[in-house]
């Protein structure tokens, strides 16, 4: 199943555009609605409030499925029939991944942050790339702060009868950006990413902060 993205393919064209030195005078998406230059003439000096992850499964009808599909038990079989059938309901999933609050707090300390140039389907970190970090990251005290970043993940995977697949499915991002000299807040559009990882690992918490820093420096002309 394709995952699609609010941001839109246009949006994307212009990021990827903007890795390689063009698509003329873009602005962050993240400014929008803020009184900050945009884009910024130096470092953004921001902090993170919370990002709390909200883990849930869709409950697969096997019932559901092709004729050619066969369950055969097992890990494999699960994330494949939970592909292929229909979700009947969504429930809730326990995961270790609870915030992601200190993951993205470490993405932001660094002169450069990582993004996905295309987040349809991801399966590993391979295809990651960098940009100059447009953020600077201090303390919630700090009276220089000029952006509070809030958000949370909507993590999601499945459950075919009784067993979870072994893979999440994919990721939603919601991310609020509060500008302190006016109060004014700006919600960003949900986003979503086709992230396929296994689930609870490090590598999905990994991925989980890149495409957050996706949607933190994702462009647009407008």
């Amino acid at each position: 199943m394709r995952v699609k993205n609010k941001i839109g393919m246009f949006g994307f064209l212009c990021l990827f555009a903007m890795s390689v030195g063009g698509c003329g005078n873009l602005k962050y998406v993240a400014l929008k609605g803020t009184e900050l230059p945009n884009p910024p003439l130096e470092p953004v000096r921001v902090y993170v409030k919370q990002f709390p992850v909200t883990s849930k499964a869709n409950v697969v009808d096997p019932n559901a499925i092709s004729s050619g599909d066969q369950y055969q038990g097992g890990g494999s079989s699960i994330n494949s029939l939970a592909q292929v059938g229909n979700a009947i309901m969504v429930i809730s999933r326990s995961t270790r991944i609870e915030d992601m609050t200190r993951s993205l707090l470490r993405e932001l300390r660094n002169s450069e942050l990582r993004y996905f140039s295309e987040y349809e389907r991801v399966t590993d970190l391979s295809r990651v790339r960098v940009i100059a970090n447009p953020y600077e990251l201090v303390a919630p005290e700090d009276k220089s702060a000029q952006l509070e970043i809030s958000g949370e993940v909507v993590l999601m995977s499945q459950r075919v009868e009784q067993r979870f697949s072994q893979n999440s499915s994919s990721v939603e991002i919601r991310i609020k950006i509060k500008d302190l000299a006016t109060g004014a807040q700006t919600d960003i559009l949900p986003v979503k990413a086709g992230i396929s990882m296994t689930f609870n690992s490090k590598e999905l918490e990994e991925a989980i902060a890149v495409f957050i820093s996706t949607v933190l420096t994702q462009k647009t002309l407008f």
